[in-house]
């Protein structure tokens, strides 16, 4: 959508704010705010849903949320004396006062989509030739140095380089710091099979100050550059990291950490494996909005598998059926990505799950053939075995589906939706506090991830089981109040406020499921999560039907 009000557009499709018609530079963080301000104009959005929407329920301070908000203001050429735009409401919220003209972005010329068609096979003549690309195509002539001979053009795969972090002061022997993060981030990068990332050799010579993504991506022949830097002050370290996608000309994601200098090593391991988490997740989002771009007559197997997910991720019956012709579309394009087949089985898994379809034990069978071919195109693909335990949870095979999913996480230690498949699979086998621990990790790696419903609502089942009623009453109302939460996640709501004595909250929860899923039973919900132990089910049946859910 395209948002006008007073000097300014806010354009979501390209994540743009113009004012004047000048391009702004604003903060991710200040562009969901404005967003989600925009987005609910015609009430009052509150503290909470704020801190949801921008920082997916992860713990901020009033003075970071202070800080957004004057940034919003100062973007769009308000402030906090006047409220023209962003209006305070005292104890309550904020709301858009702005007048606001909305219309959806305009579709591509047929000029447009014949530029961007030809443009992939005209590249390499470009570069052999020296010719400039056309103006305005998202590419970048990676012309290098002619000597080496190496052709530079864009990978299929994402493509990325970490530049060595930049050290903020002259002592040589914190040196090892910097380096040591660098290398830890490029190693659990590069076990992130789909990704191609250039070696230490080549990118360990970009030291210094920080420097131009276009430049280092036309050297490098890649799309996005992470870099950072670190700063030591009285036994304080501070960690700054940015990366951006240099062929679009926008900043991706940036974050910033402040640890005690205590116990070094074990700070970089946490950080190190946040960055990576983040990385991963916003280059998959980043990659699926731009297929989500493309033309359909024009897909490669990439742009088909992540347009899929795009549509997987709705958790509709129409989404998982346009998701499974992407699948095989991208899997006729690339018969041997077994990374495609692992998702054409987890639309199978959905299916099932959501007992879409009257077939569900030929879903589950489907699903587990299709993981089953993935792990025999690619033994090592994290993702094949994350299928495999996936489906064999679906036959209450918990042992086994453990077995796969901490083969996945093995393989790839940053794998977020890896890790809450395993605390999924552990909750249900009964054992919560390992369930826990794998679902933080989970939420830690990917806060913004679309799966972020099902990991609340899997740490609200934990705390329930282990006697916190009142932390699982607020994680599951977190989880009903993400918007792609299916009916199961409502279930568990009023399963959840019914334990902790909120009966209001749990017949409000039960009220949204009756009308999401009309007949919606407690067989239903055990088919769903059914717990290995017996005392668990029944716990659930008794709660449930307190409620006049019927068996």
């Amino acid at each position: 959508m395209i948002y006008h009000f007073g000097s300014c557009t806010v354009d979501t499709g390209a994540y743009e704010l113009l004012r004047d018609g000048e391009r702004v530079p604003v903060e991710p963080q200040v562009f969901d705010l404005l967003i989600l301000l925009l987005d609910n104009r015609d009430r009052i959005v509150t503290r909470d849903e704020i801190v949801e929407g921008v920082w997916r329920g992860r713990i901020v301070s009033e003075a970071a949320i202070s800080s957004r908000i004057k940034s919003a203001r100062r973007a769009i050429g308000d402030d906090g004396k006047s409220q023209g735009m962003i209006r305070t409401i005292h104890r309550r919220g904020l709301r858009f006062v702005g007048d606001v003209a909305v219309d959806e972005a305009p579709p591509r010329s047929k000029q447009a989509t014949e530029d961007v068609a030809v443009i992939g096979t005209e590249m390499s003549s470009m570069l052999k030739l020296g010719t400039r690309a056309p103006a305005g195509a998202d590419i970048i002539a990676h012309a290098g140095d002619p000597s080496t001979g190496i052709d530079l053009s864009l990978p299929k795969r994402p493509s990325l380089v970490v530049l060595p972090f930049h050290l903020l002061s002259s002592e040589a022997e914190h040196r090892v710091i910097a380096d040591g993060l660098s290398l830890d981030i490029m190693t659990g990068l590069a076990r992130t099979r789909w990704l191609f990332v250039i070696a230490r050799g080549t990118a360990f010579t970009f030291r210094g100050a920080s420097h131009d993504p276009r430049q280092v991506s036309a050297r490098l022949g890649v799309r996005y550059v992470l870099q950072g830097t670190i700063q030591l002050r009285d036994r304080r370290v501070r960690i700054s990291a940015g990366l951006t996608d240099a062929v679009g000309g926008r900043e991706v994601w940036a974050d910033q950490f402040e640890r005690a200098v205590d116990e070094l090593f074990s700070i970089q391991d946490e950080i190190s494996s946040i960055i990576i988490g983040a990385v991963e997740a916003e280059i998959e989002q980043s990659e699926r909005q731009r297929a989500l771009l493309a033309q359909p007559s024009n897909l490669d197997a990439w742009s088909a598998y992540h347009r899929a997910t795009w549509h997987m991720f709705q958790f509709t019956p129409q989404g998982y059926e346009e998701a499974e012709r992407l699948f095989e579309r991208a899997a006729r394009l690339d018969p041997g990505s077994a990374r495609v087949f692992a998702g054409l089985s987890f639309v199978h898994w959905q299916r099932a799950f959501l007992e879409i379809g009257k077939d569900r034990q030929g879903e589950i069978d489907r699903a587990a053939e299709l993981a089953r071919h993935a792990l025999m195109l690619d033994p090592r693909d994290p993702q094949g075995h994350w299928a495999l335990g996936r489906a064999l949870q679906l036959r209450q095979e918990f042992d086994l589906a453990i077995d796969e999913l901490e083969q996945a996480v093995s393989l790839n230690p940053n794998f977020a939706l890896g890790h809450y498949s395993l605390a999924f699979a552990r909750g249900l086998a009964t054992q919560n506090a390992e369930s826990e621990v794998s679902a933080r990790l989970a939420r830690r790696l990917s806060p913004y991830d679309l799966m972020s419903f099902a990991m609340l609502a899997t740490q609200a089942i934990n705390a329930v089981f282990m006697g916190q009623k009142d932390a699982a009453a607020d994680l599951a109302d977190r989880a009903a109040g993400q918007p792609n939460a299916h009916y199961h996640i409502l279930a568990i709501a009023a399963f959840c406020n019914a334990e902790a004595g909120r009966d209001a909250a749990a017949s409000r929860h039960l009220h949204r499921l009756s009308r999401a899923h009309p007949g919606y039973r407690i067989a239903d919900y055990l088919r769903a999560f059914p717990y290995r132990d017996p005392a668990a089910r029944e716990r659930v049946r008794m709660t449930l039907s307190t409620l006049g859910l019927q068996d």
